[in-house]
């Protein structure tokens, strides 16, 4: 088997933090790797920082959701003209600038892997140091994160789903070691995510205080009124943790990720994403909730009664204006014209837009100088620095999404997008194409995974998992055009220390 000199391994020092919210916190000193791993709190810390890591800008804070993984899928035009966005935007990966932006993400994703494991390979041996939950619940948060790290690692430098070949492709890091790690064959590299979500799953089912308790009794945020039914912050919040629902969904997206050759993980894929939607807290109640119309004009634009899995951006106004408001570079500029494509005009169509929650108030022209001709989107535009500071990773939309991609037959299919679709502002009366019905479906669902998910990083996915050459005729097919040189990034060709500093 081919090996890769890439080396993954804690040395020095880790850090550590403290804080009054665990959403607010920040590292604020060091402490050693084996005086971390001595007390309770050491482990929580060196968790948070694997989350910090996660929400970094060479991660889902901005490369990997409304940044450069969106480049890739055409979703932003380079309004500044600069080289090295056009070469990003056209996949040029010989590029001196591109390869700098791929390899930082690369790092990242194994920097999260590294933060983990550093965890995973010390918290059975102090099984007995733990209170409460907290073993379970840190571990099966810590097995998650790295099978979700490395999953994406998959989606974006593995070979194309519907043909992977059994050459091997990836390292799964597995354990905190300075020793060559072994490329693994995608159906194998699969295989190890699937194992860490099973465990973690395990973990979490009975423990996480998700299932024990409401959304808003866990986020006091939403109802400054209640009494937290937890004393310790650190069980809070679980919509920005990877909590036992982002297992489930998890596996949803990755048995539908891997559902082109074979049957049964379309079957996985469906199960999971029902028991998500299925959801209940202790109250009888959803957990998660369709966002609509209604969650745009109350100003709550990234549908947050959606989120099963977030980052949290403690400054999320500030930074959101900079990235996607009237200074950003992140925008379009073919609303009515520009590139005669008419993108978005073709995306969100006239004649369907009336009551689309992904469109009304969604998108504005620019004002500044220079910048009319710009359309920028809202979606994460904040009313107050006190609004729900989340980008989502995982999200209930992904859910009915998948289960309508699954379904074995036209009535099952119809059934679930229409609920969808009712929940969304989407006229969908006619059902799919009586003539061709799979490829009807197909079409409309890649269009609506770009829709819905836009700024969010799961377009370029959603393209490579179809091996989209060329979009559907109906909405502006000549806008983008995709070999599978496009889809298979290619890894960094140096090799990498991971130090947790």
């Amino acid at each position: 088997m081919k090996k890769i000199s890439l080396t993954i391994f804690i040395s020095g020092t880790l850090l550590f933090t403290g804080c009054k919210k665990w959403l607010d916190v920040k590292p604020e000193g060091q402490t050693t790797k084996d005086e971390m791993f001595q007390t309770q709190k050491g482990f929580r810390d060196a968790l948070t920082g694997a989350y910090i890591d996660l929400k970094s800008d060479d991660a889902y804070g901005r490369s990997m959701t409304w940044s450069t993984i969106e480049y890739l899928a055409r979703n932003w035009d380079n309004t500044g003209n600069y080289a090295d966005i056009n070469s990003l935007v056209n996949a040029t990966y010989t590029d001196a600038s591109v390869k700098s932006m791929i390899e930082k993400i690369y790092a990242k994703e194994y920097k999260v892997i590294a933060d983990v494991n550093s965890i995973l390979e010390k918290i059975d041996a102090k099984k007995d140091i733990f209170q409460e939950d907290n073993y379970s619940l840190i571990k099966g948060e810590a097995l998650t994160l790295r099978a979700f790290a490395h999953f994406d690692i998959l989606r974006l430098f593995g070979t194309m789903p519907d043909n992977p070949g059994t050459s091997p492709i990836l390292p799964y890091a597995k354990a905190v070691s300075k020793d060559i790690i072994v490329l693994l064959p995608y159906d194998e590299f699969a295989k190890q995510v699937l194992a860490d979500l099973d465990a973690a799953e395990a973990l979490l089912k009975d423990v996480d205080p998700i299932r024990l308790y409401s959304l808003l009794e866990l986020n006091p945020v939403l109802n400054s009124s209640a009494i937290p039914p937890v004393s310790d912050d650190y069980y809070m919040y679980r919509q920005i943790r990877m909590n036992y629902y982002a297992v489930l969904a998890l596996k949803a997206r990755v048995y539908n990720w891997l559902a082109p050759r074979d049957a049964s993980n379309r079957a996985n894929a469906a199960k999971y994403a029902q028991l998500v939607i299925d959801a209940k807290d202790h109250f009888g109640q959803p957990v998660f909730r369709l966002g609509g119309l209604s969650d745009v004009q109350a100003g709550n634009p990234s549908f947050p009664s959606e989120h099963i899995a977030a980052v949290n951006i403690y400054n999320m106004k500030t930074v959101a204006e900079a990235v996607l408001g009237e200074p950003g570079l992140l925008a379009r500029s073919d609303f009515n014209y520009q590139d005669g494509y008419y993108y978005l005009n073709n995306l969100f169509p006239v004649a369907e837009r009336v009551a689309d929650a992904r469109w009304v108030n969604m998108w504005a022209y620019k004002t500044s100088t220079g910048q009319t001709s710009y359309v920028r989107l809202k979606k994460f535009a904040q009313k107050d620095l006190d609004a729900t500071n989340q980008i989502p990773l995982l999200r209930l939309s992904e859910m009915y999404l998948i289960l309508t991609e699954c379904a074995q037959n036209k009535a099952d299919a119809e059934g679930y997008y229409s609920f969808y679709c009712s929940k969304k502002g989407i006229p969908f009366t006619a059902g799919f194409s009586a003539a061709g019905w799979e490829a009807d479906r197909k079409n409309k669902m890649i269009r609506e995974y770009v829709r819905e998910f836009y700024a969010e990083g799961q377009t370029f996915f959603t393209y490579k998992r179809y091996n989209v050459a060329t979009l559907p005729a109906s909405w502006t097919a000549a806008y983008y055009t995709a070999t599978v040189a496009r889809y298979i990034v290619p890894k960094p060709d140096r090799e990498y220390n991971y130090l947790n500093k």
